[in-house]
């Protein structure tokens, strides 16, 4: 009975239930990146990141958790409660408009047009944002790393981190 009342209600919403079984649910949202939100504890990011995770210590008081086989991270900063930024660059997470690391920048654009907010560093444009979304572009050709965070400090936080290959 219950498999009928969820199949209806998928037709309703004029998905037909094998097209929503095959559609991936996006690995990049405007509130998480690969199941994190910003404000989880670090045992809650650390729970959502496939194995092995490594701790590092950085400056300006941020931790930062790493899983290089997901190739996600997570960030702490003491003073902030929970994660403050969440980056990835990996190919395989991409938002609901297929627009992830390793997107081209003509793609970025196509997808979110006069959305999207240029972050400029001499002269450059070297990252968008979307709302709490960063989309890194340095070298102006493709996204090197999506982040989730809020401020200034998110994007230089994406800015230096592991970009797609």
């Amino acid at each position: 009975m219950r498999a009928a009342i969820v199949l209806g209600a998928v037709a309703v919403l004029g998905v037909t239930p094998l097209a929503a079984a095959q559609q991936p649910a996006p690995g990049i949202t405007s509130s998480s990146i690969a199941g994190i939100r910003l404000g989880m504890t670090r045992a809650q990011a650390t729970a959502r990141m496939t194995r092995p995770v490594r701790l590092d210590r950085l400056e300006d008081g941020y931790q930062r958790v790493v899983s290089t086989r997901q190739k996600v991270e997570s960030y702490f900063r003491t003073g902030t409660r929970g994660v403050s930024v969440v980056t990835t660059w990996s190919r395989r997470l991409k938002t609901v408009d297929q627009i992830g690391p390793c997107s081209t920048v003509g793609a970025l654009k196509r997808a979110y047009g006069s959305r999207l907010v240029p972050f400029r560093q001499g002269g450059r444009i070297m990252a968008y944002r979307l709302g709490r979304l960063i989309f890194t572009v340095e070298g102006g050709k493709r996204v090197g790393v999506v982040g989730l965070g809020l401020g200034t400090q998110a994007v230089y936080v994406a800015l230096n981190a592991t970009e797609c290959s």
